[in-house]
């Protein structure tokens, strides 16, 4: 939601008109296309990632530590 709200944010930026509106676009084109790049990469890469990492690491028979009941009072 943050993400979004930010590059919603930028959008003036991105369709200024006026004096020095060149920059201005260009500074929003490249906020806005970095925001939905970092954002992409955040929702579906991290996850598809972990559970290749998670994958790997059974086969190899890296077990996960799990605490013991005791351990977990």
């Amino acid at each position: 939601m943050t993400s979004f709200a930010f590059i919603l944010g930028c959008v003036p930026l991105w369709v200024a008109t006026g004096a020095g509106s060149v920059a201005r676009q260009i500074m929003g084109t490249t906020v806005i296309g970095g925001m939905v790049a970092a954002t992409a990469i955040a929702i579906f890469m991290i996850p598809a990632l972990f559970v290749l990492v998670e994958r790997l690491a059974s086969r190899r028979g890296a077990a996960v530590p799990q605490p013991s009941p005791s351990e977990a009072d």
